[in-house]
């Protein structure tokens, strides 16, 4: 149970002062985990001030000890889980390893380094990084700046966010493409020249093809870095206003998530080299059967049972997490 699903911790601690004849039975045998465990998540609780209290003790053997291992970044630390996998792959099935991240965004130093050394896996609840909405959005931005003859991507980013270009219009961009055996950007181009677009849809059309213009200015003439570029794009499109006008837990993950693809961006020299690694990560088809690294939230792993769990990203501001320590001071903190 979470406060952010409207659970009150409140109600626990003080049920029994507000019923006063009411017994207090704590259920202090685990089942399923073994004492090593059950010891150190203990340990690390009864730090918390605003608790009812239990010790936590099960008939199972104590188990493999916890290891703690630190790493300079979350590059390293992918490195150090993937050779650790690497080490027990013979004697665990994959299927049986976990790894669980605090937030989403997390997945993505791993399946980069996964992919590298072909270390098969699958994320539980969630989609691969770079198949996530947004992702593919900016990634599609990026593509149809490179080559204006891109006509998927043009497609993706045309009207997200909105710009007055629905179906219809993109039908006859469509068919005036067609007629005139060119891409989708120089079909519009032409529309609009000789007229044949509604005034609102030319509106929001010109305004996207100008950006165009002035972006591939700013990589080609103004050699603006990649990453810079699409800080600019993200501003002048609206697309990063679009996501921070809708405050919901989704869109906050898709903000994390972006962060992340600028900082994935730092690993290469320029756009070309990033969108051929792009091209590379997603065309690799994995199916979701067979021996395969489980990746996922620490929510979405609530009731499942691994037999090999890694828990990366252990560190102040990430978890436990910044916005829930601001938002809830001390009682965040406990509740992380």
């Amino acid at each position: 149970i979470y406060s952010w699903r409207g659970a009150e911790i409140k109600n626990f601690l003080e049920f029994d002062k507000i019923y006063k004849d009411s017994k207090i039975i704590r259920l202090e045998e685990n089942y399923r985990s073994t004492q090593n465990i059950l010891s150190v998540a203990s340990k690390l609780i009864s730090n918390n001030q605003n608790r009812v209290g239990k010790t936590l003790k099960t008939s199972i053997e104590d188990g493999n000890l916890i290891k703690l291992n630190c790493y300079k970044n979350g590059k390293d630390e992918a490195v150090g889980v993937s050779d650790e996998i690497e080490k027990i792959k013979k004697k665990y099935s994959l299927n049986e390893v976990v790894i669980l991240v605090r937030a989403i965004f997390q997945t993505r130093e791993f399946e980069e380094r996964f992919l590298k050394i072909g270390l098969p896996y699958r994320i539980i609840g969630g989609t691969k990084f770079y198949e996530r909405a947004e992702i593919k959005d900016c990634v599609a931005y990026l593509r149809i700046i490179h080559q204006d003859k891109d006509d998927l991507a043009f497609e993706r980013v045309v009207n997200t966010p909105k710009r007055s270009i629905g179906d219809g219009a993109l039908k006859s961009i469509h068919e005036f493409a067609k007629e005139k055996s060119s891409s989708l950007e120089f079909a519009s181009r032409k529309m609009i020249e000789e007229n044949l677009i509604k005034p609102k849809t030319k509106l929001g059309l010109s305004f996207f093809l100008d950006s165009l213009s002035k972006w591939r200015n700013d990589l080609n003439i103004k050699k603006i870095n990649h990453i810079k570029l699409l800080q600019i794009v993200l501003d002048e499109s609206g697309y990063s206003a679009m996501l921070k006008n809708k405050k919901d837990i989704d869109n906050e993950n898709r903000l994390e998530n972006i962060k992340e693809l600028l900082s994935a961006m730092k690993e290469f020299d320029n756009l070309e080299s990033f969108l051929e690694h792009v091209a590379l990560a997603t065309s690799i088809d994995q199916d979701w059967d067979g021996q395969k690294v489980n990746m996922m939230t620490m929510h979405a792993a609530k009731g499942l049972e691994f037999d090999m769990v890694f828990l990366p990203g252990w560190e102040e501001g990430l978890f436990p997490h910044q916005k829930s320590i601001e938002e809830k001071g001390q009682n965040g903190l406990e509740e992380e």
